[in-house]
Order: C-alpha cells, then sequence, then structure tokens
C-alpha cells in the first residue's frame, strides 16, 4: 500500500463541499477496515485560522484585507500540514491506508485573493511550496444558486454575488495554471449526483493503492 492518501474538495460557498466531505468519510469508512480516515478543514481552528474566520466575520467588504488574509492562510495551512496532515499520512503502513479528506486547501486561496485582486500567478508560487494532494475536486456551482442555498445562514464577506463570479472563474481556471490531480464537478446537480462523480474517482485512485 502507499504512504497515505490526500483527498481535497473545494470550491465557493454553498457548492456542497461540506456535505460531499461528510459522504466520502461515511463511505470510506464503511468501504474497508484497513481504512484510516481524518477529515479537517481550512482555515483550521488553530490560532492563524481563529484570526482568519473572525476577520472574515467582522468585515464587510470583499476586496479588503487581501494581503493580510493571504498571508494568515500561508501560515495556518504550514501548522496544518505539519502538526495535522503529514503526521496522519505517514502513520500508514502495510497493514493500512491513512487518508485525509481535506475542505479546502490551496486553491481556495488562489481563487478567492485571486478575486480580491492579488495576482494568482503570485499565489500559486506562495503555495508551490506545500503538499499536492493526490486528487482535488473543484465542486462547480453557478453563484446565483450557490446563494439561495446558503441564503439560510448568516453570510460571510466573500458571499456576495458578483464577488462570488469573481471565485468561480478564477477557480475554473485551476486546471490551466497548475499540473495537480485536479477534477472539476458539475455541483449545480443533487448532492447525490455529485458524490457518485466523486466516488468513482475515489474509488480508481484506491485500486491503484492495493
Amino acid at each position: 500500500m502507499k504512504k497515505g492518501l490526500f483527498i481535497v474538495i473545494d470550491g465557493i460557498d454553498g457548492s456542497g463541499k461540506s456535505e460531499i466531505v461528510k459522504m466520502l468519510h461515511n463511505y470510506l469508512f464503511s468501504k474497508n477496515k484497513k481504512y484510516r480516515i481524518l477529515t479537517t478543514r481550512e482555515p483550521t481552528n488553530g490560532k492563524y485560522g481563529n484570526r482568519i474566520r473572525e476577520m472574515l466575520r467582522k468585515e464587510n467588504d470583499p476586496e479588503s484585507s487581501g494581503k493580510k488574509i493571504t498571508e494568515l492562510f500561508i501560515k495556518d495551512r504550514k501548522d496544518h500540514l505539519k502538526n495535522t496532515i503529514v503526521p496522519f499520512l505517514n502513520k500508514s503502513d502495510k497493514n493500512e491506508l491513512n487518508i485525509v479528506i481535506c475542505d479546502r486547501y490551496y486553491y481556495s486561496t488562489i481563487a478567492f485573493q485571486g478575486a480580491q485582486g492579488l495576482d494568482i500567478k503570485a499565489l500559486i508560487r506562495k503555495n508551490r511550496k506545500f503538499k499536492k494532494p493526490d486528487i482535488t475536486f473543484v465542486l462547480d456551482v453557478k453563484p446565483s444558486l450557490a446563494l439561495k442555498r446558503i441564503a439560510s445562514r448568516q453570510k460571510e464577506k466573500f458571499e456576495q454575488l458578483e464577488f462570488m463570479k469573481k471565485i468561480r472563474k478564477n477557480f475554473l481556471l485551476l486546471p490551466s495554471l497548475l499540473k495537480d490531480n485536479l477534477i472539476i464537478v458539475n455541483s449545480n446537480e443533487s448532492l447525490e449526483n455529485v458524490f457518485e462523480n466523486v466516488k468513482k474517482e475515489v474509488d480508481r485512485i484506491l485500486e491503484g493503492t492495493a
């Protein structure tokens, strides 16, 4: 067996990420007793992640604090990899496969902070040192539908239609800008259909790890 499997689910708010992460966790947990699964997310609940969350709650202008929030994300990601993701993946041995499922990763930093006006190529360079996932799914949804899905909860500063259009555009650019194993999944459909598409690709990767 290979040394761990690192899966990322990313996309704009309202794309169904959190639900797909849960469904994938439950599916893998029941699929094979040799799988050990860690579900995590960014921003984390660490000191840098909590500062990011506070900024997202308190600020209203989606264009503000781009540089500051980028630096916080970089620090948060460095800690996240060092203290959580990499140690867990490294625990894999010939009898078990440790799998990390991460809700958001550096793709969000590139897409969101790119929409804030930062240079996308510079954002890619800042994140180049970080571990590449084995597979990443970007859930692609129309921003108007995404906003309907999250209408019942309190909005954060990036959850505004025109800004979300910019973020979506950046996410769709990523396959042409990165050499990552990145799959765009149509998330305008039902969660069941979205999950079927994700599951198919994950199963394919798992067949190669046996």
